[in-house]
This record gives structure tokens, C-alpha cells and sequence, in this order.
């Protein structure tokens, strides 16, 4: 399984990506922000794309700010959940953020259905706000302490 930068080209692919999971994981109303998030991405940005016969199954990145990383959007195309992805992709960015000197935390706003699988890499909920997404979808605040993974 290899990652790649992701480029403006796959934008409409991970738009397919996030749509295969509007209901459960996102609310609709979150795919303008994912779309604007899309084209703010530029050569610096950490956003990385899993692609298999050209085609996007998995995309996600994180940001730096203030000594703490923010995993964000990342998703795995419906029809190819439960097949250890989403972990390899939370995997991918834990591992680059090992790399970034003066990181404290690793945060993430998630959902309460998948909160449970943020919690087996480590992460701890900090804040949870019903409905704090969309009706249904709670806003599950979680960190991680980097020197919790970083000897690991």
C-alpha cells in the first residue's frame, strides 16, 4: 500500500469518497467545507491520496499549528470499509507527524462512529457535542500525547 500527495486532478474522486459516506460518517451540509478544504491545498499541504488502478479508495492529511497536529478528512470510499484502510491511512499520517520536531498533540474531530477506532490508536476524548456535525452526527473532540506514539 503505497500514499501519494494528493493533486487538484483527484479532487473529483475524493468528492466520490466523501459522498460514500454522507449519512453515516458526514453530513451533507459538511461537503462544501471538504470541497473548499480541497482547493485550499497546495504543494506544501500534507494531504495524501491511496489510489488502487487509478481510482481513490482512501484520502485524509493533517495540519501543524501551534505545536499541535489536526488529522483531517480522512475517509475511506464506503464500499471498501472494514478492510483495514482507514487504519493504514491513520497509520500513514501518525507516521509523518513522528518526523515533525516540537509536536505535543495529534487532535481530531470524529464522529461517534469512529471514535472507538481513534481510541484503539490511542486517542482520548477530550469533548463530545451532540448533534455537534449534523443531526445524528456527534463531534467526538479526541487527542493523542506524542510521547504516548513516539516511543512506540
Amino acid at each position: 500500500m503505497s500514499f501519494q500527495q494528493y493533486n487538484k486532478e483527484l479532487k473529483p474522486q475524493c468528492l466520490e469518497v466523501f459522498d460514500s459516506n454522507v449519512g453515516k460518517y458526514f453530513d451533507p451540509s459538511e461537503r462544501k467545507d471538504f470541497c473548499e478544504y480541497l482547493d485550499s491545498i497546495d504543494s506544501e499541504s500534507c494531504y495524501y491520496v491511496y489510489r488502487q488502478n487509478e481510482k481513490v479508495l482512501a484520502c485524509g492529511g493533517f495540519n501543524i499549528v501551534n505545536g499541535n497536529a489536526s488529522l483531517t478528512w480522512g475517509m475511506v470510499l464506503r464500499e471498501f470499509h472494514n478492510q483495514r484502510l482507514g487504519s493504514k491511512l491513520t497509520d500513514f499520517r501518525l507516521s509523518k507527524i513522528k518526523l515533525i520536531a516540537g509536536v505535543e498533540k495529534v487532535k481530531i474531530q470524529t464522529s461517534q462512529h469512529t471514535s472507538d477506532f481513534y481510541s484503539t490508536k490511542g486517542f482520548v476524548i477530550a469533548k463530545t457535542t451532540p448533534n455537534g456535525f449534523g443531526e445524528g452526527i456527534d463531534c467526538v473532540e479526541m487527542e493523542l500525547d506524542v510521547k504516548r506514539f513516539k516511543s512506540s
